[in-house]
C-alpha cells in the first residue's frame, strides 16, 4: 500500500502505519492498531495528513509529544528546515521536491518528523509520493530495521528527488552551453530557459540551505537510539546535502555567464548595426545635401534646362557615393 494509492481517513489523517520487524520487513497496521501500539512490539512508523481533522487531535490527546514540539510540529506558518533535540527525542523539519501534477518541483514542501527510540511520526501537508519507494524496501524484506535507520532512509529518499531536479536543470544548462560554445544562431528561447534555471535553483537553495545546517546537526544528537552506523550515514547524507548545495550554486553561475553571454552577443550585434548605419550615414548624407542643393525652387539650377541633366546628375551622385565608400574602406570604417 502506498501514499499515493491511500486516501486520508479525514477522521483520523492516517495515511499509513507501519509496525518494522526489525529484519527490514514491516506490518501495516490500521489505526486503532496503532492506537493499542507498544514499544515492545516493535518500532513504529506514523504517516500522517497535517491538513486532516483528525491529526492535530491525535497529536495533542494520544502521540505524548513534547508540548513545546508539538506547537512547532502543529503550526500553520511557514516552516524552515532545522533540527531540534528534547531529551532523547528529535524533531526534525525538511523540505522536499514537489512532483505532484501540475507544480513546480522548485515549490518544496514540507516534511515534519518526530522521532523517538521505537516510534517516527512524519506529517504532510502536500502528497509526498516517493515515500512509496520505502514502502517497496519493506515489501521485499529490505527496509530499516530500526529508528536509526529509518530516519536516514527518510533524509536518503528526500535528497534523492532533489538530486534528480538539480540533474534535469544541469541538463538544460549543459544544452544551452554547448550550443553557445559551438556558434549556434541564438535561438529564441535561450535566455527564458536560463532565466527560468536560474529562477528554480534559486527558490531551492532558499530552502535547502537551511536544510544542510539540520541535516549536518543530525549526527552530532547524543540520541540513545542512534548507534555508529546510523551516525556514518547520517554524515553521508549530510554531505550529500553540501555537495547538492555546491552543485546548485556552481549551476547558477553558470547560467549567470551563459546569459551574460547572451547579452553580449545581442549588444555586439546591435553595435555591428548601429556602426553600419553610422556608415551609411556617412555616404548618404553628402549625397542628399547634393539632391537637396540641386531639387531648390530658386533661379540658377545648374543642369535645370539641360535635356541630360538627371543623367548627368545620377552619374556624379553614382562616382560621388562609390568614392566615398572607397575613401571610408581606405580608412578602415568597414
Amino acid at each position: 500500500m502506498s501514499e499515493n494509492e491511500t486516501k486520508t481517513d479525514e477522521n483520523n489523517g492516517l495515511l499509513f502505519a507501519l509496525l518494522l520487524d526489525g529484519q527490514g520487513g514491516a506490518k501495516h497496521l490500521s489505526y486503532e492498531e496503532a492506537l493499542n501500539w507498544t514499544p515492545e512490539q516493535g518500532v513504529l512508523w506514523l504517516h500522517m495528513d497535517l491538513q486532516a481533522a483528525g491529526t492535530k487531535e491525535f497529536l495533542e490527546t494520544k502521540s505524548g509529544i513534547n508540548p513545546l514540539a508539538l506547537e512547532s510540529l502543529t503550526e500553520e506558518e511557514e516552516d524552515r528546515p532545522r533540527c531540534v533535540s528534547f531529551g532523547d527525542k528529535l524533531m526534525l523539519f525538511l523540505r522536499a521536491i514537489n512532483l505532484n501534477p501540475g507544480e513546480e518541483p522548485d515549490d518544496m514542501i514540507s516534511l515534519r518528523i518526530w522521532c523517538e527510540n521505537d516510534r517516527m511520526i512524519t506529517l504532510r501537508e502536500t502528497p509526498m509520493n516517493f515515500l512509496t519507494a520505502m514502502e517497496r524496501e519493506f515489501d521485499t524484506g529490505g527496509g530499516p530495521k530500526n529508528a536509526g535507520e529509518l530516519l536516514d532512509e527518510v533524509c536518503y529518499f528526500t535528497l534523492d528527488k532533489i538530486v534528480d531536479v538539480v540533474a534535469d536543470v544541469e541538463v538544460v544548462i549543459d544544452d544551452i552551453e554547448d550550443k553557445i560554445i559551438e556558434g549556434e544562431e541564438d535561438d529564441d528561447d535561450f535566455m527564458p530557459r536560463l532565466s527560468e534555471a536560474r529562477r528554480n535553483l534559486t527558490e531551492m537553495r532558499r530552502y535547502l540551505y537551511p536544510q544542510r545546517d539540520a541535516m549536518d546537526a543530525l549526527p552530532r544528537q547524543t540520541m540513545s537510539w542512534l548507534n555508529a552506523e546510523n551516525r556514518y550515514q547520517l554524515r553521508e547524507n549530510a554531505n550529500r546535502m553540501m555537495r547538492i548545495i555546491e552543485d546548485m550554486d556552481s549551476l547558477r553561475e553558470r547560467a549567470m555567464i551563459n546569459m551574460d553571454e547572451l547579452s553580449n552577443r545581442v549588444r555586439e550585434q546591435t553595435q555591428e548595426n548601429m556602426y553600419m548605419l553610422s556608415v551609411l550615414a556617412a555616404i548618404f548624407v553628402p549625397l542628399t545635401f547634393i539632391t537637396g542643393l540641386f531639387g531648390m525652387n530658386v533661379g540658377g539650377i545648374p543642369l535645370a534646362q539641360s535635356e541630360n541633366g538627371l543623367l548627368f546628375m545620377s552619374a556624379g551622385l553614382l562616382f560621388l557615393g562609390v568614392l566615398l565608400a572607397i575613401i571610408l574602406k581606405k580608412l578602415k570604417w568597414y
